[in-house]
C-alpha cells in the first residue's frame, strides 16, 4: 500500500470513529439528561433525632469532615463551584456544576430546610423537590446517631454568603452518567434497606466495618487488598501524617483533612476490618 493510499483509509478510518462517537453521544446524552432531571416524588423519610448539645455537634463536626462533606462543600460549608466550563467556557464540556451552600446565608439552603430535608438530601441523595442530588457520595449506611450528630452541626454553621451559578449540564456528564459513570446518589441507593443501627465506637472490627464505606466510596471493595500487609502503628501513621513508609506522599486526597481527623480508635478499627478476612 502506498503511503497516499495509507493516509486515505486512516482518515476514513478516524472520520467513521467520530461518526460512531458523535451518533453515540447523541443517543446517551438525552437519556443520560433524563436520569439527571429525575424526580423522586416517593421517599418515605423517617423521624431521626436531631440533638442540640455541644457534644453531639462537635461529633457531628467531625463527622462532616470524615465522611467528605467538607471535601466538596469546603470546612465552612459554603459550598464551591466543582466545575464551570473548565475550557475558559469556550467549550463546556462538563457544564456548571456548584456544590451546595450548605449554610443559612445568602444562596445557601439551610434556611429553608427543615429536618425531614436533611434526612432525605443526606440520607437519600433527593432535595425537597424531588430531583436527586447531581454530586454527592452515597451516605445511606450512616446511622440515625451519626447523621442526628451531623445534622445538628449543619443548622448552627455560620452563615456564609455566596452566589453560585446555576447548574447546567455540558455534554460530558449526562454521557459519563447514563454509562453508570457518576449516576446520582439517589439512583445508586436502595430506598427500601433497612436504616443501619447506631454502631458501638470502638475498636473492632464491625465498627471498622461500618467506617469502611469513607474508603469504599472511591476505591470499591478491594482496598483490603492494598494494607493486609501494612502493619497497624503503619496503617495509623500514614493516614495520620499523610505520608507512606517509604517517604512518598499519600497522595492530595489520602492526605486531606478527611483522613487527617479520623481518631486512632477510628483508625484502629478500620486496621482491624481490612486486615481481616471479611473485606
Amino acid at each position: 500500500m502506498t503511503l497516499k493510499k495509507f493516509i486515505k483509509w486512516t482518515v476514513i478510518v478516524l472520520a467513521g470513529l467520530l461518526v460512531l462517537v458523535g451518533l453515540t453521544g447523541l443517543i446517551l446524552y438525552p437519556l443520560g439528561i433524563k436520569k439527571l432531571t429525575m424526580i423522586y416524588p416517593n421517599i418515605m423519610v423517617e423521624t431521626v433525632t436531631i440533638p442540640k448539645d455541644k457534644y453531639a455537634v462537635s461529633r457531628g463536626k467531625h463527622i462532616a469532615t470524615i465522611w467528605a462533606c467538607t471535601r466538596c462543600h469546603e470546612k465552612d460549608l459554603s459550598g464551591k463551584a466543582i466545575t464551570n466550563d473548565p475550557l475558559s467556557g469556550n467549550v463546556p464540556l462538563f457544564g456548571t456544576i456548584p456544590a451546595s451552600n450548605l449554610t443559612s446565608g445568602n444562596g445557601g439552603i439551610a434556611a429553608s430546610y427543615n429536618d425531614t430535608d436533611w434526612v432525605r438530601a443526606i440520607r437519600y441523595g433527593v432535595m425537597p423537590d424531588g430531583h436527586g442530588e447531581v454530586f454527592m457520595f452515597d451516605y445511606s449506611t450512616l446511622s440515625d446517631q451519626d447523621l442526628g450528630d451531623l445534622i445538628a452541626y449543619v443548622k448552627l454553621v455560620p452563615p456564609v454568603d455566596t452566589n453560585y451559578l446555576k447548574m447546567q449540564f455540558g455534554p460530558i456528564i449526562p454521557i459519563v452518567s447514563n454509562i453508570g459513570l457518576l449516576a446520582p446518589a439517589a439512583e445508586r441507593i436502595d430506598h427500601q434497606s433497612p436504616r443501619t443501627a447506631d454502631p458501638k465506637p470502638d475498636a473492632s472490627v464491625e465498627y471498622g466495618k461500618y467506617l469502611s464505606t469513607i474508603c469504599t466510596a472511591c476505591h470499591g471493595n478491594s482496598i483490603g487488598n492494598a494494607v493486609k500487609k501494612w502493619r497497624k502503628d503503619e496503617f495509623i501513621q500514614i493516614f495520620k501524617t499523610g505520608v507512606l513508609s517509604n517517604g512518598k506522599p499519600f497522595g492530595p486526597t489520602m492526605s486531606s483533612d478527611t483522613f487527617r481527623e479520623l481518631t486512632n480508635l477510628e483508625l484502629n478499627a478500620l486496621w482491624l476490618y481490612f486486615t481481616s478476612d471479611k473485606p
